[in-house]
């Protein structure tokens, strides 16, 4: 599938709608199981437990604990975008936040189904890719959302995600195509 129809039907499928919704389902920390279970045309239920993989892939435990912050992130954000006017500029930049987010979920769901968990080093080194790029979009999350809490908007903060878009092989302008007939 195409990045440009990916980001398509994740507006179309979570955007569009304001359907909120928690993408883990068993986050690891709290249970052994770190689990997607969300079923739709874009997510496929998938499980791996953390006590097995733990020792062999070592960053297995930064990518659960980074996983449920943006979890906890893109639903905060579905929740947050009805009360916002749609001329203030923060509600397209969070709209773009939870879009990166809920890519960046596909690709770890890709990586639970598709990658080959008997080769340790090979999944742990998908994993530290993964944790590297998340962890720029939790902390830049963060920044804004916080920021526009308190009245002190971080806009520019979006422009540090330029390595994590090329990870996902998206561009900001596909993103701004894709979401500017809502606004």
């Amino acid at each position: 599938m195409s990045q440009s129809k990916l980001i398509s039907l994740i507006v179309q499928n979570y955007v569009e709608t304001s359907k909120c919704f928690h993408i883990i389902s068993k986050d690891g920390i709290t249970t052994d199981q770190f689990a997607i279970a969300h079923s739709d045309p874009l997510f496929v239920n998938s499980s791996i437990s953390i006590r097995q993989l733990r020792i062999q892939v070592p960053s297995i435990l930064r990518t659960v604990s980074i996983a449920k912050n943006l979890d906890y992130y893109q639903n905060k954000i579905c929740h947050e975008i009805p009360s916002i006017p749609d001329i203030e500029q923060i509600k397209s930049i969070l709209q773009k936040l939870r879009i990166i987010i809920i890519t960046l979920f596909l690709k770890l769901n890709k990586l639970m189904v598709e990658k080959n968990m008997n080769i340790p080093l090979e999944y742990d080194k998908y994993l530290v890719d993964w944790n590297k790029y998340s962890e720029q979009v939790l902390m830049a999350t963060s920044t804004i959302l916080i920021g526009y809490q308190q009245g002190r908007p971080e806009e520019k903060t979006l422009d540090t995600l330029e390595e994590t878009l090329d990870y996902l092989d998206i561009s900001m302008s596909l993103i701004d195509e894709k979401i500017s007939y809502l606004y």
